[in-house]
């Protein structure tokens, strides 16, 4: 199978299996583009994380277009990316035809039963994502501070990245 069919594929799967938000779909990403494809590994992945988060729109939609252009070119994120939305929009224009037939209480129902499964996708994506990224004691340290500083001390997140980037590469500058 060529680079664009897997392309295809691997976007297509993440979009139809995918749900709960931005977040919640991290995990299935990683594990289909690092552990299955191995088309990045698990720095570049959180690089392209970073990434998609600071780029306007969804991180999924995000990261299919920069994992397709690194894989395929311009081409290649044009194909991820309209495979990764293929799946969602045909389940919705299916779901809407259905959805004044359907009873309302079921959905509630369905969807509230879905919350749970959507929290631990996010802190499944969340897990591997720290896993792969604090990878030392320094590292530990960081990540720590910069909770403290959001948390208890209500940092901004601009402020909170900008200090503890720069005191990263002090540390690092400094250790090796």
């Amino acid at each position: 199978m060529g680079i664009y069919e897997a392309l295809i594929k691997v976007f297509f799967k993440i979009g139809l299996f995918g749900f709960g938000g931005g977040y919640a779909i991290i995990a299935l990403i990683r594990y289909l583009v690092v552990l299955e494809e191995k088309w990045l590994n698990d720095l570049e992945f959180i690089d392209v994380v970073a990434i998609s988060q600071v780029t306007p729109g969804p991180i999924a939609i995000n990261a299919a277009t920069f994992i397709g252009y690194k894989m395929g070119g311009i081409l290649g994120s044009l194909l991820a990316t309209l495979s990764s939305v293929l799946a969602p929009f045909i389940l919705v224009l299916f779901a809407s035809y259905f959805v004044h037939k359907i009873n309302q209480e079921k959905v509630k129902t369905y969807l509230t039963l879905l919350s749970p499964l959507t929290f631990s996708l996010i802190v499944a994506g969340t897990y591997s994502i720290l896993k792969s990224s604090v990878l030392d004691f320094w590292g530990t340290v960081i990540f720590i501070l910069s909770f403290i500083l959001g948390y208890k001390y209500k940092w901004s997140l601009t402020k909170t990245l900008l200090f503890t980037g720069l005191l990263g590469e002090i540390l690092y500058f400094l250790i090796k």
